[in-house]
């Protein structure tokens, strides 16, 4: 009932049903998912954080769920959370892409860990160099390097033959 809830549109009712079936000893991944799921459509992002909390202190290595976690506390506006877990999941498996690009987001905002970004969206573009934030990360690094380069020397517009278009 609860998925059949949740896949119709009625989140609350969804939550209440899969708490129930929770309680009864229903696969807790499945049911920590959706639980997730409803409460994040219905803007109830607290609760949502609540169960996967719930889930993850019985079982601390579920990357997937601690990444959706880590994506909870950002939509609250808890940063600092969100790149501990970030972090976490980062030096756990290190192999996982996504993990990489969402950390270099936050690490890229603030310019004293700009530096950290750009190691992170290297490591994002080496494991997955076709990936779907592949265009951005790329677009991001450039700029980075640009940035870094400084001001450039533009020349004089009197010193182009504008004829043949090479400078004197």
């Amino acid at each position: 009932m609860g998925l059949w809830h949740a896949t119709s549109g009625d989140l609350l009712r969804a939550e209440q049903y899969l708490v129930a079936a929770r309680q009864r000893g229903h696969d807790a991944r499945q049911v920590t998912y959706w639980l997730v799921r409803s409460c994040a459509a219905a803007n109830r992002y607290q609760s949502a954080l609540a169960h996967a909390q719930l889930y993850l202190r019985d079982h601390p290595q579920d990357w997937s769920l601690r990444l959706i976690a880590a994506s909870v506390h950002e939509a609250l506006g808890e940063l600092a959370r969100a790149q501990s877990e970030l972090e976490r999941i980062v030096q756990a498996v290190p192999q996982t892409p996504l993990p990489h690009y969402r950390l270099a987001l936050l690490y890229q905002v603030r310019e004293s860990q700009q530096h950290r970004a750009r190691t992170h969206l290297e490591a994002y573009l080496a494991l997955t160099p076709q990936g779907p934030h592949a265009a951005e990360a790329r677009a991001v690094l450039d700029e980075s390097v640009e940035v870094a380069k400084g001001p450039q020397l533009v020349p004089d517009p009197s010193a182009i033959e504008h004829e043949s278009g090479v400078l004197r």
